[in-house]
């Protein structure tokens, strides 16, 4: 099972026959990226069915173009976790992996352009988000691929202005519980499996 966020709406791809008989389910093969997203805007979550597991998410990337991007939830010698504020909302640093490059280099690259922050090192992967964006009218599928990172930096941040971002900040584990409720749902999905671990 997977989940793709559309802002605030999902969209949740499974193989459980269970689906079948919800009144929000449909079949992955026969509907269109652009009847997905009408019939998600008539409902906060809809059930794409396809039997096999294994090709659930390869099928759903057949309907529209995926950009692969990369991030960290870095982590410092104090337990605070590094953010950034852009479109009025707290965010992890994160961005578009660049022809040719590894995905942990972007991830890294990303971190230290959008924040300033550097001597960061990767603990390892953590995990992967989906949510689809539109750009020149055309749908795109995000894949983001997040790592866990740490750095003992305690130079001063410095928020990448052009791509948006107003604010860097080091905030404790209690201030980062509460930017789980109001930041967008894919990092919200991360920050909550993140937090369990405090």
């Amino acid at each position: 099972m997977y989940k793709v966020f559309v802002n605030r709406l999902s969209i949740v791809l499974t193989s459980d026959k269970n689906y079948l008989d919800h009144p929000r389910a449909f079949l992955l093969s026969s509907i269109t990226i652009k009847e997905i997203i009408k019939k998600l805007k008539l409902n906060d979550e809809i059930f794409l069915y396809h039997p096999n597991k294994k090709k659930l998410l390869k099928e759903f990337k057949k309907k529209l173009k995926t950009i692969v991007a990369a991030g960290g939830i870095v982590k410092n010698d104090e337990n605070q976790i590094l953010f950034i504020f852009r479109k009025g909302k707290w965010d992890l640093p994160k961005g578009k992996i660049e022809k040719n490059e590894k995905i942990d280099d972007g991830a890294l690259r990303e971190v230290i352009e959008e924040t300033g922050v550097k001597k960061i090192k990767i603990d390892r992967f953590f995990d992967t988000t989906y949510h689809i964006i539109k750009t020149q009218k055309q749908y795109f599928l995000k894949e983001t691929h997040w790592y866990k990172m740490k750095s003992n930096y305690k130079g001063k941040l410095k928020p990448q202005k052009s791509e948006g971002i107003r604010s860097v900040r080091w905030k404790k584990i209690k201030e980062a519980k509460e930017i789980k409720k109001k930041t967008f749902r894919n990092i919200s999905v991360i920050l909550t499996t993140y937090l369990k671990e405090f």
